[in-house]
């Protein structure tokens, strides 16, 4: 049996094991600080696996990758794995002085060495040395598993098809976040490893790469275990996704079918846990209003009509007494068992009259930012869609509407009292110790002071939950603080809402929320997106493409 380890290159260290290859994780608990992140989770990747694991921001999907590759050695529960594996980390360290060259040697070494295991055993075949028969077998059988004659070409190809750093010379700290990861998944697609284990990797590519990558990995010939919110890729690649989202016996929950088969199951799951959540809640008040009716008949309807003996109203009084006795220990029995189910999105009803003019913009451009003119009108109802390359414009084209950024020429005009609101990529700079709660509090209380605006109780928006809400905004996740800003904006019930990137950082169910909602709502909407799902279910929208300024 043969274990693999994982180097510091993310490729695992032994030869792979082919159809035998697995990795299975036993009653994983991991605990970080006083928080449990996965607690009894057990799964097995095969060979033939083709799975995604999914959740919310927070719920230990990256935690439970490292796990599996053994990069994290969990706090109790097992682990086994046999054969070979890579993983692809968010989070890419490199060592001084590395180059882009190191990585790919790295990444071909095995297969070198390979090779040269095989030409030292042809040399000792022919010279008819003992034991050579044996020695060339194993040599070629290696070889052959990591298909060592084609491994440097392969390794170029992903770099080429991912846009990566071809330059063998260049330092890896002399390239962005995005060209070191693009240049570390490229020597992981380009090697030869039993299973993949891919932490977020469509971060960072642009099309080219997202298709290069998906049919990379449509043609693996072993195990694949993805974290990632990209529903596309999703869609694409994984046949059983693991849920480590809270579900009703606070267990993980794996699905198969692929990505219809998970919606279909996780929905099934809610509506169950729904129903019987608000059955729970159903028969606790039923018994309330029982205790409620019992002690009223005690101190109400025992007293008999005028003319009546007092024998009959002692009679009458100790059977009162035992009913609402009754009634109070049924009540005091019943426990609602069922959790309560996780919030949904409730967008607010942003009311605009259809055809009521918002903003128009008038050949506008901004200098290094903005080069072709852009005139556009936009009314209540309205629906636009902006595409285009990493610096087309697209981020500030959003921000010029909304009137936070002044356009070097041309001009942008709001008309009468329209409110915009812009949900850009990143989030302002809170106070940080301000807890969610206060500073959505704080926001809505000036809505309400300047603009009469009716505020709308942040626990009602279905965004964040309870301990969420009342913590302060520098230990929220980056996809709780998107959700935050969400709900900020929303609580402006503005007529037009500006989108920028609004996929990044959320859960999957949440971005199908907001897609539906963005839809059907009468405020006008601008969306600027690389998400391929959205960008597929918005196709119908119509659409402005910016160019790459030259």
């Amino acid at each position: 049996m043969s274990i693999s380890h994982i180097g510091r290159s993310g490729l695992s260290t032994h030869l792979p094991a082919g159809a035998n290859a697995h990795i299975r994780a036993t009653s994983i608990q991991v605990t970080l600080g006083s928080r449990a992140v996965l607690s009894d989770v057990s799964l097995t990747v095969s060979a033939r696996s083709r799975l995604a694991i999914v959740g919310e921001n927070g719920r230990g999907k990256s935690t439970l990758l490292h796990v599996l590759a053994g990069l994290l050695v969990p706090d109790s529960g097992s682990v086994t794995r046999v054969g070979t594996a890579g993983v692809a980390q968010q989070a890419i360290a490199f060592r001084a002085g590395e180059t882009v060259g190191d990585l790919v040697a790295e990444t071909i070494e095995p297969a070198l060495r390979a090779l040269r295991d095989l030409d030292a055993a042809t040399l000792s075949l022919t010279d008819g040395q003992p034991g050579a028969d044996d020695a060339y077998a194993g040599a070629l059988d290696a070889a052959t598993r990591l298909d060592a004659w084609d491994a440097e070409r392969r390794v170029d190809i992903a770099l080429s098809a991912l846009h990566a750093c071809t330059d063998r010379e260049r330092p890896l700290a002399m390239l962005s976040v995005g060209q070191r990861y693009r240049v570390r998944l490229a020597c992981l697609l380009g090697s030869t490893q039993d299973i993949l284990l891919l932490d977020e990797p469509t971060n960072h590519l642009d099309r080219d790469g997202l298709d290069f990558l998906t049919a990379r990995l449509r043609a693996h010939t072993g195990g694949l275990v993805v974290v990632s919110h990209d529903r596309a890729l999703l869609r694409d690649v994984a046949e059983e996704f693991l849920d480590l989202d809270p579900s009703q016996d606070s267990r993980a929950q794996l699905f198969a079918g692929g990505y219809a088969g998970w919606q279909a199951g996780r929905a099934r799951a809610r509506e169950r846990w729904e129903h019987e959540y608000e059955e729970q809640l159903s028969e606790g008040a039923r018994l309330r209003e029982a205790v409620a009716g019992a002690r009223d008949r005690l101190s109400t309807g025992w007293r008999p009509d005028k003319g009546h003996s007092k024998h009959q109203r002692q009679s009458r009084s100790p059977g009162l007494v035992q009913a609402l006795k009754r009634r109070q220990s049924d009540l005091e029995e019943h426990v609602v068992t069922v959790p309560e189910p996780p919030l949904r999105l409730r967008f607010p009803e942003l009311r605009a009259r259809p055809g009521t003019p918002i903003v128009s913009a008038d050949d506008i451009t901004v200098t290094g930012r903005l080069g072709a003119p852009v005139t556009l009108s936009l009314e209540a109802g309205e629906r636009l869609l902006i595409t285009g390359h990493n610096g087309a414009g697209k981020s500030t084209l959003l921000a010029a509407l909304a009137g936070a950024l002044e356009p070097s020429t041309g001009t942008v005009r709001h008309h009468g009292s329209a409110r915009i609101a812009l949900i850009g990529q990143e989030v302002p700079a809170w106070d940080p110790d301000l807890t969610a709660q206060d500073l959505y509090d704080q926001h809505t209380r000036n809505l309400h002071l300047h603009n009469n605006i009716d505020p709308i109780p942040l626990a009602a928006t279905g965004l964040l939950e309870q301990r969420s809400r009342h913590t302060p905004v520098a230990r929220l996740s980056q996809g709780q603080q998107r959700r935050l800003h969400l709900a900020i904006q929303l609580a402006t019930r503005p007529h037009l809402l500006l989108c920028d990137e609004p996929t990044n950082h959320l859960s999957i169910p949440l971005v199908d929320e907001l897609t539906t909602a963005l839809s059907t709502t009468p405020a006008a909407i601008v969306v600027a997106t690389h998400d391929r799902q959205m960008l597929t279910d918005l196709s119908h929208w119509p659409h402005l493409p910016l160019s790459t300024m030259s």
